[in-house]
């Protein structure tokens, strides 16, 4: 198979099923090969997506064992496509997503022209089709600073406008969304894959490292677009403090591994995550109180 697809599941199959479903329309269905992941969801999806083998003879439905999280859950899949199919490109995908019939036809012809590309990616809309701009990857200030509300309109500042810095329309970027990624195989294994020691949120970031490491490029492609549902899943999944400890989680992570003096960074950090948790919890039981008020 030409492409592999790995589409990782938790608590929602049906989104699953459904883009299974288009992904049969794309022009090169042919060379597809999908893995479906199921991360040990607790409402019996495994069950639901099993039959999607009978169906589609490019599909196959795994199913971890345990709730591995967003990183090894897809390397779960990864390892699968690299033992049995090595194709020689491979996309991760979320369930919420839409897809234009030619996506995946325009990212391999675009692949193949880009100066040492690593993950590219279409441009990535809302549901109400509004542009969703890539950012920078934070500062430790910046960290520091937007984990109280006082201060999240700083991130703003990481936003990056869509420019052609290519001359093939396409533009390096650091961050490419965990949403959808599309890579050479090869590439991606040289990369290990995703860096295994976080649950949630943050893989960008170490993908964004390795691929400086590698001397290779991150690109958007600013002539295909996709939509994202954006946070569906885990809004689904996890309230908001719940949300906040995992991205706090791949925070220090991040802290620990790759930036200069990481470790004591992270122990500076540390406190202040618990601090704007209290927050946060302060702040959500203000918006019940007012919800219920009026």
């Amino acid at each position: 198979m030409r492409l592999g697809i790995v589409i990782l599941n938790y608590n929602s199959f049906s989104d699953t099923i459904k883009l299974v479903e288009e992904l049969q329309q794309q022009t090169v269905v042919e060379d597809i090969q999908i893995v479906l992941v199921d991360n040990e969801s607790p409402n019996n999806s495994f069950k639901h997506l099993k039959p999607l083998e009978k169906t589609f003879s490019n599909v196959k439905v795994l199913q971890t064992g345990g709730n591995l999280g967003y990183a090894k859950g897809n390397n779960f899949g990864l390892n699968y496509l690299d033992k049995n199919i090595k194709p020689e490109y491979v996309a991760i995908l979320n369930n919420d997503i839409v897809l234009p019939k030619n996506c995946f036809e325009k990212l391999i012809e675009k692949y193949k022209v880009l100066e040492n590309p690593a993950i590219i990616a279409p441009k990535q809309l809302d549901i109400d089709n509004n542009e969703l701009l890539p950012y920078k990857i934070n500062s430790f200030l910046d960290d520091c600073l937007n984990l109280f509300y006082i201060f999240k309109l700083f991130n703003k500042r990481n936003a990056l406008k869509y420019k052609d810095t290519s001359g093939s329309k396409a533009m390096k970027v650091d961050l490419i969304p965990g949403s959808f990624m599309f890579s050479s195989f090869k590439t991606f294994k040289q990369m290990g894959f995703f860096y295994p020691n976080t649950f949630l949120f943050v893989e960008e970031r170490f993908i964004a490292v390795k691929v400086k490491q590698l001397n290779l490029n991150n690109y958007i492609l600013l002539d295909e677009t996709y939509v994202h549902a954006h946070s569906k899943t885990i809004n689904t999944a996890y309230n908001q403090v719940g949300k906040y400890k995992l991205l706090y989680v791949g925070w220090l992570e991040f802290t620990r591994v790759c930036r200069s003096n990481g470790k004591l960074k992270a122990i500076f950090l540390k406190p202040l995550m618990q601090f704007s948790l209290l927050e946060i919890r302060i702040v959500e039981t203000i918006r019940q109180v007012l919800r219920t008020m009026f």
